[in-house]
C-alpha cells in the first residue's frame, strides 16, 4: 500500500490513533493512505469522544463501515468503545446498512511511516480484510432478502441509468449503491460523477473486488446495485 497522501484506490476503513491525549484519524484506501485530522483530549472526556465520533460520521454516510482503532495500551479503546455503547450505539448495533464494525490493533500510528509499518509488518492488513468481510456481510444479507421477495426486489435498481435517476433526481429515495470495481473502471467517467454525487447527497456506497465471492454475485446483475429506501 502507497504512503503517497494524493487519494488512490477506494476508501476501505478510518484508522483512529489514540495515544498521548489525542485522536490521529487516518483514512485508508485501497491503494494509498490519507491523514484526516487530530483531535486533542481536553478536560472533558465527553465531548472528546463525541468529536471523534462527529469526525467519524461522514465516512460512515458515504459507506465506510471499518474503524480500527489503534493504540498501545488497550484501556484507551475500552474507554471509548464504551462511550459507544452508552452514548452512540447506533454505530454498532442500529440499522444493518448502518452499522459499524470497530476493532482493536495494538500499536501506534502517530505519522504516516508508522501506519505503513502497522499496515505492512503487523498484519493490519488481515485485520481489514476481516472486518470489511464482517460489513460486507451484513449489506449482503439485506441485499439477499431485498431479491427474495417480490416488493424487495422493487426496491433495487440494477442498470447505471436507472441509478443515476435516483441519486440525480429530487426524490432521494437511493440508500446503498454497491458497485464492482471492474464495472467502476469500464464506466469511469459516469460512476466516479454519481460516486461523488451520492456521497453529497448522503447516499452510501460500497466498492467491492471484483473476484470476491460478493462481488462475483454483483457480477451476476451487471456489477451494480442501488438499494432504494423501503
Amino acid at each position: 500500500m502507497s504512503r503517497r497522501r494524493r487519494t488512490r484506490g477506494y476508501p476501505v476503513a478510518v484508522l483512529i490513533g489514540l495515544e498521548n491525549g489525542e485522536a490521529i484519524l487516518w483514512n485508508i484506501y485501497s491503494r494509498s493512505i490519507k491523514p484526516d485530522t487530530t483531535i486533542k483530549r481536553e478536560n472533558n472526556q465527553y465531548n472528546y469522544y463525541e468529536a471523534i465520533i462527529d469526525r467519524l460520521r461522514p465516512n460512515v454516510k458515504q459507506g465506510v463501515k471499518t474503524v480500527l482503532v489503534v493504540s498501545p495500551d488497550v484501556k484507551n479503546y475500552d474507554g471509548f468503545y464504551k462511550h459507544i455503547e452508552k452514548h452512540q450505539r447506533w454505530l454498532i448495533a442500529g440499522y444493518e446498512l448502518n452499522r459499524v464494525t470497530i476493532e482493536y490493533v495494538e500499536g501506534s500510528v502517530t505519522d504516516i511511516d508508522a501506519v505503513v509499518e502497522l499496515i505492512n509488518e503487523s498484519g493490519l492488513q488481515r485485520t481489514i480484510q476481516n472486518a470489511s468481510r464482517e460489513d460486507i456481510k451484513r449489506v449482503m444479507s439485506v441485499l439477499e432478502r431485498r431479491l427474495g421477495t417480490p416488493e424487495g426486489i422493487d426496491t433495487l435498481k440494477f442498470t447505471l441509468t436507472e441509478v443515476e435517476d435516483e441519486v440525480y433526481g429530487d426524490h432521494g429515495s437511493a440508500e446503498y449503491i454497491l458497485m464492482t470495481t471492474d464495472f467502476q473502471y469500464n464506466h469511469r467517467r459516469r460512476t466516479q460523477r454519481l460516486l461523488q454525487i451520492a456521497q453529497n447527497k448522503g447516499v452510501k456506497s460500497m466498492l467491492v473486488e471484483a473476484e470476491t465471492s460478493m462481488g462475483s454475485r454483483l457480477t451476476q446483475f451487471g456489477g451494480l446495485i442501488c438499494m432504494t429506501r423501503v
